[in-house]
């Protein structure tokens, strides 16, 4: 998606207008989708959102073969996918204990992924990137009074006063 939304915003002559004639076509509002930056905590989110509202116009103008673009393509169960971990993560009222084992199984999944040899070494590094990136936000979790909180785990030291979170 983020190549894609790449390719239509920087072709300015080609892709441009065919994406606006496409939802023009649909009778959607002309817009660009979101892209994914890593200093924006929710842009990917809002990218996949913004995918899976306007995924009949994402699927013509990546079938258009004159374009190029069919290796953007999803497939049937990789829009099922975004829309599950969109509806996940953006339900009414959100559990953090849902989110951390959501991570968890995110972390063994890319794990897997890190040590499998039939992918290439460019796929293996971009998940350790990744995986690292997960790691990061969730050892921050351990100062966060809420998380210790939501799991359980917190223990409150009266000399100074401070909540830390604990494997009792």
């Amino acid at each position: 998606l983020w190549k894609l939304a790449y390719k239509i915003v920087h072709s300015t002559t080609i892709l441009l207008p065919v994406w606006q004639r496409i939802l023009e076509e649909m009778w959607m509002t002309m817009s660009l989708m979101p892209r994914d930056f890593s200093t924006c905590w929710n842009s990917t989110y809002n990218m996949v959102d913004y995918a899976l509202k306007h995924c009949k116009a994402v699927d013509t103008v990546t079938q258009k073969r004159e374009l190029g673009l069919q290796k953007f393509k999803l497939a049937d169960h990789e829009w099922e996918i975004l829309k599950d971990a969109t509806l996940f993560f953006s339900q009414a009222t959100p559990n953090l204990v849902m989110v951390i084992l959501a991570m968890d199984h995110i972390d063994k999944q890319l794990q897997i992924y890190l040590h499998d040899k039939k992918y290439m070494p460019a796929i293996r590094s971009s998940v350790l990137l990744a995986r690292n990136t997960l790691n990061h936000y969730y050892l921050l979790t351990d100062s966060s009074e809420t998380y210790c909180i939501a799991m359980g785990n917190i223990s409150t030291s009266l000399s100074n006063d401070t909540n830390v979170c604990s494997n009792n």
